[in-house]
């Protein structure tokens, strides 16, 4: 009976009456309450690792087709109480670990117990990816073929960086440039032609049209995710050859301190500190990072020697039922570097300064089954100072310093008509503010982009997606880039994927307005840029084959093929003079094999296998920076629970390089020989929450002092800490 009701009522015998009855009411209500309470039931149980048999905490366990669940405790525990008698299937979730279902049934008052032993899910068959196609998918139904890294090979490695993670793909070569900075190429492919992204938004910080590698620390991802091919109906500038996607950590369910900390050779000290969790509606992760290190070899000519890095960010994130979910995001990194090059008979001592911050805001809204949307405003910011001076010269130091800074906004809209057909499209808008000497001024280039793309699924097993986007750039035609890839299940264990696309990517500032000098004592060059160049454009697509076999066997055949159309390369337009032209068409094809091999529960092994071959119209362009033959094996062995060995071998076959000597910059070939690289990691959990694991890199020491690896053995200590439970 409601308030204002009761206040109606009159007094006296009314009133007694009234009350009696709102008792009887209340009596009756608690009764039926008590007999429903009397007749629910409960699901208990653990959940652990079917390796190791340790627990694993934090397990989502739901009851299927219901809204109850729980997540289990530090010790693998579980409990969903309130659950109404009937028999239901019940399913265990970690990330990392394959999914579970197990069916139970729930008599009155009574705990249904059950157990979950999880195995490693070795062939990320459960990683859910977005880069593929914008949109959450789980990797083994992605359309287009993608790679991914996981946080336990990033760990496992001991990599400080993004280019110490990337060194050992199939097919990724990581190469130095002249003032330390640290690109790839990937399939062939330069990376100025591949996007880098981190959660799906661009960086600022190009050097020399590529972004530095060494901006993104190793202890602020989550995972990778690698799609080669052209991507720009997605992504659209700078993705004609492929997308890297660093995609940042998860929020832990419970509140989870933790610190970390690696030594080793080169007077490498660094180290980090984090606090993440979630409480109720809200989500947090905030983490310090430290590096420190000594002496280094950047290239035959650059001897590195002091680095150190400090970084600090964090985000939150706040779930609200009405407005959706709202994040923040912001990272900042501050990286200096000392060095001596030698060139031309000269010494030059130089130091490097770079100040980085990345920052976002997402709302992300689930408004119904069908139609949800995401619109993320980012800033991203870079300042560049590199100084130079030449020993034993009068003449002051260079400066060069360049800003780059890009605001934009990118927003994604998706509606899912039916189970078989769903729409995705999206605007994106971003201001670009570059400023260099080597200029003149500060340049501007605005870009709106729009996209669309549909996913289907016409037959059985087959899933099609179609998709274009539009690009207008300032000072560049409109670009349209289209893809349609498809995915076939022959069976639940034989898949077939097909994709074809289109790709482009803008001539850079550098390229279009270059006017300067390089300071070179005794050589006059001087570097001009062409307002005249187009865009650079690719067409191609991919082929891939994958079987899983009992669950102890994948196999997955790759085949990459992209031709290059108005390829932007460097010329010489009279003698010390050179510039930029759109002349050169080349074809990258590459045959990519990698397999899985589950031997039993201690064993695990992979091994992968890339040959890329480049067709090119100009045979005097360097684009043959990586070995056609690469290959890769990585072998896990759990000794027992708390000890596990890792050990990776990498073969780079023989490849021709193009080398630039004397003063008027005569080319010639040279033959670089092929050779292997090998690591291996120890790791021992000493408890739930502290971890150590020893490393060492380039074990049989190899190094080349003219075209590399210039660094030989290393080795690491890390040690991880939670600080306290999770």
């Amino acid at each position: 009976m409601k308030r204002r009701e009761v206040n109606r009522i009159s007094s006296g015998r009314g009133s007694a009456i009234a009350a009696i009855g709102l008792g009887l009411a209340i009596i009756l209500i608690a009764g039926s309450s008590a007999i429903a309470e009397s007749g629910l039931g409960a699901v208990k149980g653990r959940v652990f690792d079917i390796h190791d048999g340790s627990s694993l905490p934090h397990t989502n366990v739901v009851i299927i087709g219901t809204s109850r669940g729980a997540a289990s405790d530090r010790n693998g525990e579980f409990l969903i109480d309130r659950v109404p008698a009937g028999q239901y299937q019940v399913r265990a979730s970690f990330v990392g670990f394959e999914s579970a279902v197990k069916t139970v049934t729930i008599k009155p008052d009574e705990e249904a117990l059950v157990e979950f032993h999880l195995r490693q899910d070795f062939f990320r068959t459960e990683q859910v990816v977005v880069t593929a196609t914008r949109t959450q998918r789980l990797l083994e139904v992605v359309p287009v073929v993608t790679e991914v890294i996981d946080r336990e090979e990033i760990e496992e490695k001991g990599a400080e960086d993004l280019s110490e993670i990337l060194e050992d793909r199939p097919g990724i070569a990581i190469e130095t440039g002249t003032t330390g900075d640290r690109f790839l190429y990937m399939n062939g492919v330069d990376s100025r032609r591949v996007a880098v992204l981190v959660d799906g938004l661009p960086l600022a910080g190009k050097l020399n049209n590529r972004i530095q590698l060494d901006l993104i620390d190793s202890d602020n991802i989550g995972h990778i995710e690698i799609v080669k091919g052209p991507g720009s109906a997605l992504y659209g500038n700078d993705a004609m050859g492929g997308v890297i996607n660093i995609i940042t950590g998860e929020y832990p369910k419970a509140l989870q301190m933790r610190a970390n900390t690696r030594i080793g050779s080169n007077g490498l000290l660094s180290g980090g500190i984090s606090l993440s969790g979630q409480k109720d509606a809200f989500g947090y992760a905030f983490r310090f990072d430290r590096l420190s290190e000594g002496s280094d070899k950047g290239s035959s000519e650059i001897d590195i020697k002091n680095t150190e890095s400090t970084s600090l960010g964090g985000k939150v994130r706040l779930i609200d039922p009405f407005l959706g979910t709202l994040e923040v995001r912001a990272q900042y990194k501050n990286d200096t570097q000392g060095s001596e090059s030698m060139f031309m008979g000269g010494t030059n001592q130089s130091q490097l300064d770079v100040d980085h911050l990345n920052s976002s805001l997402k709302w992300n809204r689930i408004c119904s089954d069908r139609y949800e949307f995401q619109i993320v405003g980012y800033y991203t910011d870079n300042e560049r100072t590199y100084q130079s001076k030449a020993l034993d010269s009068p003449r002051p130091a260079s400066v060069d310093t360049t800003t780059d800074n890009i605001v934009g906004i990118r927003s994604d809209f998706s509606f899912a008509a039916n189970e078989m057909l769903r729409l995705d499209v999206g605007v994106d808008l971003s201001d670009n503010d570059y400023d260099n000497p080597r200029l003149g001024e500060t340049q501007t280039r605005k870009q709106v982009g729009t996209f669309a793309q549909i996913e289907t699924n016409p037959l059985e097993n087959t899933t099609l997606v179609a998709g274009a986007r539009y690009d207008k750039i300032t000072d560049v035609d409109g670009h349209f880039s289209p893809r349609v890839s498809a995915m076939y299940s022959v069976t639940p264990a034989l898949k077939l994927r097909a994709s074809w696309g289109r790709g482009f990517r803008a001539p850079s500032f550098i390229e279009l307005y270059s006017d300067f000098q390089i300071p070179i004592p005794g050589m006059p060059l001087m570097v001009v840029g062409n307002p005249d160049l187009k865009p650079e454009e690719s067409d191609g697509g991919s082929l891939g084959i994958e079987y899983v076999w009992n669950d102890l066997l994948l196999v997955s055949t790759s085949y990459f093929q992209s031709e290059f159309k108005e390829m932007i390369v460097d010329y010489q337009t009279e003698p010390f003079t050179y510039s930029y032209l759109n002349v050169e068409k080349a074809t990258f094809r590459t045959l990519e094999l990698q397999t899985g091999l589950y031997l039993s529960k201690s064993l695990t092994a992979t091994v992968s296998y890339n040959f890329t071959d480049v067709d090119q119209d100009e045979d005097d362009v360097a684009i043959s920076k990586i070995s056609p033959h690469t290959a890769s094996l990585r072998v896990d062995y759990r000794l027992w629970k708390s000890l596990r060995l890792s050990l990776r071998e990498q073969y780079f076959g023989e490849r021709d390089i193009l080398v630039v000597s004397g003063h008027g910059g005569e080319l010639s070939t040279e033959t670089k020989a092929g050779y292997n690289l090998a690591d291996v990691t120890l790791s021992y959990k000493a408890t739930d929450t502290l971890a150590f694991r020893f490393g060492t890199t380039n074990i049989t020491d190899h190094t080349d002092k003219d075209y590399g690896p210039w660094v030989g053995r290393r080795v690491f200590l890390s040690i991880s800490d939670t600080g306290f439970p999770r």
